[in-house]
This record gives C-alpha cells, sequence and structure tokens, in this order.
C-alpha cells in the first residue's frame, strides 16, 4: 500500500528546497529528553488535534489512532505483539508521568482511571523497552504525560455527551430508547511565589455512561493533584495524588450474533472499583549529574456486585524507583538506576492471598555527535510471586545516523522479558457460564525486537511541510503466554458449559515481521491550513512450531496451535490483523475546523477453533455467523468539526462510524454502533 510509494517518494522529497525540523521533542525512547528525529528506535507523537480538536469520550479512542496500535476490548497490542487474551497481562506498559498504571492483579491498563481531560502528550515506542522500563514493556510503552504547572492561570472546562444511534440490524436494538454517556471534565495550573517555586494542576472527570449493551453500563469519578516545589533549577520536590471510583457493568459474551448487544443469558457482571495512589517524587541537580527518586502507594479494590460469584479482590502496590543521569559533556550521557516493587493480593478469586515483589538494576549509556547517536544499555530483572521466582538480564543496542540535512536512519535491538502475572498463575472464577482455570506453572515470556527506519524530513517553499516514516521490524517471542480456550474441567453431568474457559499456557515460540510507513504533514495555502497523517502497518505474526504440543486438556487430547486454530493454514497467530490503516486530515480556516479519521482493520484470519465447534456453538452461538458477514474487514470512518466564538469558547460535534459498521473485535462480541458527539469548552490560556 503506501510501502510501495516509498522508494519513489525519497528522491523527490530528498531534492526538496529544506527541510523542517519536527521542534518534539520525547523523553520515552531513552528517559532524558530528544529530538523525536534523533531517537534510535520508532516513537510516534500523536498530533494535539486528536487531543483538542476531536471529541472524544475516553483514551483509547486518542491511543488507537496511533500508526500500528490496535486496542482490543482493552487491551493494547503494538504492531500484532499481542492479540486478545481474557484477563492476560499487558505486553504494552502504560505510563502516566513516568509511573506505570497497570493492575497490581492482572497488569491491565486502568483506562477509565486516566486523566485525558489534561494529557500535554501521549509518546509511543514501539518493540520491547525491558532494559528501560521492566516486565511489562515487551511490546513497548504507552507514556502519558500530563500538565506541568504553569507561570500563568490556564484552564480547560468541557462538557460533552455521545448519543448512540441505532444498530442497522433491526434485531440488536434491544430498546427504542436512545442511549447516551456523556463527562463534565476540568483541568487547572498556575503557580505562585518567586520564580514561580509554588505550582500546582487539578483536574478530574465525572463520567456517566449508559451503554450500547443491555445492562452495561458504567458510572465513575475521578480528581488528580500535583504539586510542585521548584525554588531553583538544582532542586526539585513533587506531590501527587490520584483518586478513582467507578460502578460499571460488563459482559464477556453475546445471547446470539442476531442478540449480540444483550449478554447471555441477559445477565451482566457488576462491579465496583476504587483506586487511590500517592506519589511523590525529588530531584537535585549537581553540575552535571542529575538525580530523581520516586515514589508511590497505590491501592486497587474491586467489589463484587453477585452474591453468587464473589470475585472481590484488593491489592495494595508501592513502587520506589532511583534514576542518576550525568550529562558529561555535549556527546555522553549516562544513566543508571534501582527499582524495586512490591503488591499485596487478598481474593478468592486467587485462591487466597499472594505477595509479589519486583527489584531490578539498569545502566544505559547514550552517545550524541554531530550526524550519530547511539544507545546501549542492560537491565537485570527479578520477579518472585509467593515462592516462585525468576531473574534475567535484557540488553538494548541502538544507533541513529544523520544521513544529510532531513534525512535520518535508525537501528535498533531490544530483549523483552515479562513475568506472569497473579492473574494469569492462579485466577480460578467464572466469567458467566464459562471459567477462567488457574495454571501456576506457566512460565515466563522472552524475545526480543529489532528495527532499520528510515526518516524523511522535507519542506516546500515552506508551504508544505511534514515527513515520510518507513520501518521494517522483526519480533520474536519465547514461551508466549496466552489465555486459551478450551475444555480444562472435568464435571460429570449439569452445566456442560462450565468445563470450559480460558487458562493461562505457553503456546510456544512466535515470530511477528512487517513493515510499517507513515507520511505526515502540513499544508499553508493562505487563509487555509491542512493538517494530515497517513499510515499502513503490514504484519506478518506466525507460529513457529505449529505442530508442538503444549498442553493436554481434561479428556487428555493434545493441544496444539494447528490442534486449535480455526485456521491454522498460514500459521498466522490468533486475533491479529494482517493490515491496519490509520489516517488523519484537518482543514483549519480562521475560527473553523473541519476534520476526518479513518481506521482499517483487515479480516482476522485466524482465532479459536473452539468457538466454532458444535457444543460450545449452542451456548454461544453466531461467532462463525459474524465472521461471515464481516468478509472484508474493520473500516471505521468519523467525521468532526470545531468552531471557536472567541478565544475562551469553543464547540466541537462529530460523528463516529459515519457508515454505521458493526466490527466483532473478539469472538462473541460486537463494536458499538454510529455515535454522535458534541462537546463544549471553555479554556484559558
Amino acid at each position: 500500500m503506501l510501502t510501495s510509494m516509498f522508494f519513489s517518494l525519497v528522491t523527490i522529497l530528498s531534492q526538496s528546497d529544506s527541510t523542517i525540523n519536527l521542534e518534539t521533542l520525547v523523553v520515552s525512547a531513552n528517559r532524558t529528553e530528544q529530538r523525536i528525529e534523533n531517537t534510535t528506535v520508532s516513537v510516534d507523537v500523536l498530533p494535539q488535534r486528536l487531543l483538542t480538536s476531536k471529541t472524544n469520550s475516553k483514551i483509547e479512542q486518542v491511543i488507537q489512532m496511533s500508526p500500528g496500535v490496535t486496542i482490543q476490548d482493552g487491551q493494547a497490542n503494538i504492531r500484532s505483539g499481542s492479540g486478545w487474551s481474557l484477563g492476560a497481562g499487558s505486553r504494552v506498559l502504560v505510563l502516566i508521568d513516568d509511573l506505570p498504571l497497570l493492575s497490581p492483579d492482572a497488569g491491565g491498563a486502568i483506562w477509565n482511571a486516566m486523566p485525558m481531560e489534561a494529557i500535554e502528550q501521549i509518546e509511543i515506542v514501539k518493540g520491547a523497552a525491558s532494559s528501560l522500563y521492566g516486565s511489562s514493556a515487551l511490546n513497548g510503552v504507552i507514556h502519558l504525560r500530563t500538565w506541568e504547572p504553569t507561570e500563568k492561570v490556564r484552564l480547560r472546562v468541557s462538557t460533552m455527551t455521545e448519543i448512540y444511534d441505532r444498530a442497522k440490524i433491526n434485531s440488536l436494538n434491544w430498546t427504542d430508547q436512545r442511549r447516551a454517556q456523556g463527562a463534565i471534565r476540568f483541568a487547572y495550573s498556575d503557580s505562585k511565589g518567586k520564580n514561580s517555586e509554588h505550582g500546582w494542576v487539578l483536574h478530574g472527570q465525572a463520567f456517566n455512561d449508559q451503554g450500547f449493551q443491555y445492562l452495561v453500563g458504567d458510572k465513575s469519578v475521578r480528581v488528580h493533584g500535583k504539586y510542585r516545589y521548584k525554588p531553583s533549577n538544582n532542586l526539585e520536590i513533587g506531590l501527587n495524588a490520584n483518586a478513582w471510583s467507578s460502578d460499571r457493568s460488563s459482559s464477556l459474551i453475546w445471547e446470539d450474533y442476531r442478540y449480540g448487544y444483550t449478554p447471555l443469558d441477559s445477565s451482566a457482571t457488576i462491579t465496583q472499583s476504587n483506586l487511590g495512589s500517592i506519589n511523590g517524587y525529588l530531584k537535585i541537580r549537581n553540575g552535571r549529574l542529575l538525580q530523581t527518586v520516586r515514589t508511590r502507594w497505590l491501592g486497587y479494590q474491586n467489589i463484587s456486585g453477585l452474591d453468587t460469584n464473589n470475585y472481590d479482590n484488593s491489592s495494595n502496590a508501592v513502587h520506589l524507583e532511583y534514576l542518576a543521569q550525568l550529562f558529561s559533556n555535549d556527546h555522553w550521557t549516562y544513566t543508571a538506576g534501582a527499582l524495586f516493587s512490591s503488591s499485596a493480593m487478598q481474593s478468592p478469586l486467587f485462591s487466597g492471598d499472594h505477595l509479589s515483589d519486583n527489584q531490578a538494576l539498569f545502566v544505559q549509556i547514550n552517545g550524541h555527535f554531530d550526524k550519530l547517536d547511539f544507545t546501549i544499555g542492560s537491565r537485570w530483572e527479578r520477579y518472585s510471586i509467593d515462592e516462585i521466582e525468576s531473574s534475567k538480564p535484557v540488553l538494548r543496542l541502538g544507533a541513529h545516523y544523520k544521513i544529510s540535512e532531513g534525512a535520518h536512519l535508525r537501528s535498533s535491538f531490544a530483549q523483552g522479558y515479562r513475568f506472569p502475572t497473579v492473574a494469569e498463575m492462579y485466577s480460578s472464577s467464572a466469567a458467566g457460564a464459562l471459567k477462567v482455570f488457574p495454571n501456576p506453572n506457566v512460565n515466563p515470556e522472552s524475545g526480543w525486537t529489532s528495527e532499520i527506519g528510515y526518516k524523511q524530513l522535507f519542506n516546500f517553499n515552506s508551504k508544505i511541510r511534514g515527513y515520510l516514516d518507513v520501518a521494517l521490524f522483526q519480533t520474536r517471542f519465547n514461551n508466549m503466554m496466552e489465555f486459551t480456550f478450551g475444555q480444562w474441567g472435568s464435571s460429570p453431568g449439569g452445566d456442560q458449559l462450565s468445563n470450559f474457559g480460558f487458562k493461562s499456557l505457553n503456546v510456544g515460540p512466535t515470530r511477528i515481521s512487517g513493515i510499517e510507513t507513515i507520511l505526515a504533514g502540513e499544508v499553508d495555502l493562505g487563509k487555509i491550513n491542512i493538517q494530515s497523517m497517513l499510515s499502513h502497518t503490514y504484519s506478518n505474526p506466525i507460529s513457529l512450531e505449529p505442530e508442538k504440543v503444549y498442553a493436554y486438556d481434561s479428556r487428555d487430547i493434545a493441544m496444539s496451535f494447528n490442534s486449535t486454530s480455526l485456521d491454522p493454514s498460514r500459521r498466522m497467530l490468533k486475533y491479529r490483523y494482517r493490515n491496519t490503516v490509520k489516517g488523519d486530515i484537518e482543514a483549519i480556516w480562521r475560527m473553523l475546523s473541519m476534520g476526518m479519521s479513518i481506521r482499517y482493520n483487515s479480516v482476522m484470519e485466524n482465532i479459536d477453533e473452539v468457538f466454532t465447534s458444535p457444543l460450545i456453538s449452542i451456548f454461544v452461538p453466531g461467532v462463525q455467523d459474524s465472521r461471515y458477514s464481516m468478509p472484508n474487514g474493520d473500516l471505521f470512518v468519523d467525521l468532526r468539526s470545531q468552531y471557536r466564538f472567541n478565544k475562551n469558547w469553543k464547540a466541537q460535534a462529530g460523528i463516529l462510524n459515519v457508515f454505521n459498521r458493526l466490527s466483532s473485535p473478539r469472538p462473541a462480541l460486537l463494536s458499538k454502533s454510529r455515535s454522535f458527539m458534541l462537546q463544549i469548552s471553555y479554556e484559558l490560556n
């Protein structure tokens, strides 16, 4: 697709009058600030227009516009590094202001607790980043950087409403009343004192989603506070506090494809969740040496709303990290650090109480010269849950070379490592009629990512500016973990479906190779300014040992990739897309702007075969029907407009999923129908 344009464009672009500098600074690639074109790995920074001009109800809607990133039923993956796997720990680490925000029990991203109203920048690092960030960064990092205190008052207040339209398939419409969701958000920052030594940020949200599925919805409230004391450039002390509470209901599987918005047995799982955290940091600069200490306490609780299935659980986690960076001169930066974290979890869901610990030591050297940048780093990681422990060193290497003005070449190799979560090892619960079975013998997974990329910046007569980026990548995983669906129970009689469910297994070695192309630009037509981005990611995720038996079910039947796959002919891993396309364009004229976004995922070629087997299809009908009805993949088009009444007030309107298309991001789940959004905002400075 876009890849075929590359070689013909390079010659043209390199002959442009001059090149532009992206003028974007990122910190996630090396844990130190650098220009994005000088990084040794692929890093995407989402355009601000996707945060401020597009009406978004949830942060996932913004993140899934990043090239090569998909979010399936709440699980993020980068370049097919993961598929859908119920309750599995994330291979993508989500950071908020340098600290991870994954649930201590299952290691999943808590999206609703993330502060989208005060996001300053979203950075996405692609590929293994374990040497910098630890276990959960096996497939990459999503880093949300929030507002910092400002010298003058900065304020943003908004109210948002989204109304769900009726689905094209009439049987899906379980009610004649329009369902909706809405939010009220605010963000405020300021500072006082000599040289603004006292600074603070306060922001939060009240959210109510009636849901488009029967009995499925979400009500939540959260608030975040940040205080910074900075008497000089050599000393900075910060204290942050967050609180979030949610009452939500969810559904795992549908009644039938024809009634895909109705949960099986017309029942939903009801959960009340509470999260609180207190973070602190200290930065001391002594000449060229910068030392940083970060610490955090986080408490997380889920309370079951059902008497018949008690899955109450709670956890407390502490995090302590020390980082030292020596900027010895203009060419060399040395980074070293240590980490300690511990989590205590209590729940009948996990068959009792569990304690997990993580310790790490890491070191990195960055060299920066006129045309050459390089990185070498290593990390030693130790994990333990109760009496089970594992440790492993990981390595990263990377280089960037400035070929000419505006032409940049990069290459990297990085190892990754991920220890299973408590939920993957010990979860023993029910998801509707299906069960989740424990497996304390599951092993850690490891792997590596290699990449070579080329970035060409261009500027034609100061009227057309932008860049072209092409990356070839390959990822290998050993002992890949997946929650695998099968018959793991052997209870006689009664509800036979209760013998089926999910179990975490090591499914063997895998390889993911592909190419990603991004073309982004800005066109100045005088009174009209046009900004755009188009990307195509092709990946080929395959099993390297498809015939290898990795488990036996309760009937003593051997399980392998071939025997569990609906279509093993091409060895493609389950729940992946071979092609993804993202596009966004916005035109700005005076106080008015209009934009359009597109997302395309090719057909999900392979899923668990058991979902279409005669026994399961009796209880969970329609999975195969949904696949037959969506033979061309998923294409979604969103439209938006924004009008500024003055420098403070603006109104935004949008239509999501304009053509009212359905998709099935995983078996027995349908995406929402078309929706209409309206947002009114007040902004100061």
